[in-house]
């Protein structure tokens, strides 16, 4: 346990979401809604939710697949599929603004294209190896047949990359031979989100670019307490 408090100490705590307009109780913590037909939840556990998804609920699976349960920020706001969310039991949680992550607007660039080579470079060893060699580029020469990282070219910023001949310039990131292996920008955003500045969640607009109507999800276990009157 001195170890786990120790690092977390070395998180880099910052506030992304200071600006949004949230519900926020005294202590600064935002409050967030959920509605359920399970009654007496004192606890939400994104794996128990995510086994027992609704229909619109699944929909969200398809395309990131870590287990997390939907809030939403203001009390009456529905879902924009089928309206009201059923379920007679309306619950509240309290968060930390500094564990919520925008991933819409992603302030701290987690999902750069440098993002994606760094963790792919870790993860996938022939990637890695093309990669190793393409740091050791020789600057000054100008004939190029190797994949190389270099200051020659400016919007290159840091990725490897390499000039084929009538095809023009590809990065080594977008070679059709690693493109199942790339990761989901989701699940890296939050693995980083998370690693670096202890977010637990993501929070978005629900509709496109709305900053009024937001969504926040959370994959960590969370206590919850339940609402004294409806939340409609």
């Amino acid at each position: 346990m001195k170890f786990i408090n120790e690092w977390r100490q070395f998180l880099k705590e910052e506030n992304f979401i200071k600006d949004f307009p949230l519900e926020m109780d005294e202590d600064g913590n935002v409050i967030l809604y959920h509605v359920s037909s399970t009654a007496n939840i004192t606890e939400f556990r994104p794996a128990i939710a995510a086994a027992n998804a609704q229909n619109y609920t699944t929909r969200d699976y398809v395309t990131w697949d870590r287990p997390r349960v939907f809030f939403f920020t203001k009390r009456g706001q529905q879902d924009t599929g089928i309206g009201q969310i059923p379920g007679q039991s309306f619950y509240k949680v309290k968060v930390s603004p500094d564990k919520l992550y925008p991933v819409a607007t992603d302030p701290a660039q987690l999902s750069a294209r440098q993002q994606v080579q760094e963790y792919m470079a870790e993860h996938i060893p022939e990637f890695n190896e093309k990669y190793e060699k393409a740091q050791k580029c020789d600057s000054a020469n100008i004939e190029y047949n190797e994949w190389h990282i270099c200051s020659k070219v400016e919007d290159s910023n840091g990725l490897a990359w390499y000039e084929k001949r009538f095809a023009g310039k590809r990065f080594l990131i977008d070679d059709p031979k690693f493109h199942s292996e790339k990761p989901n920008v989701y699940e890296l955003v939050a693995r980083l989100a998370e690693e670096r500045y202890g977010a637990i969640g993501f929070i978005y607009p629900q509709e496109s670019g709305d900053p009024d109507t937001m969504i926040a999800v959370i994959w960590r276990p969370i206590e919850a307490s339940q609402l004294e009157d409806n939340f409609y």
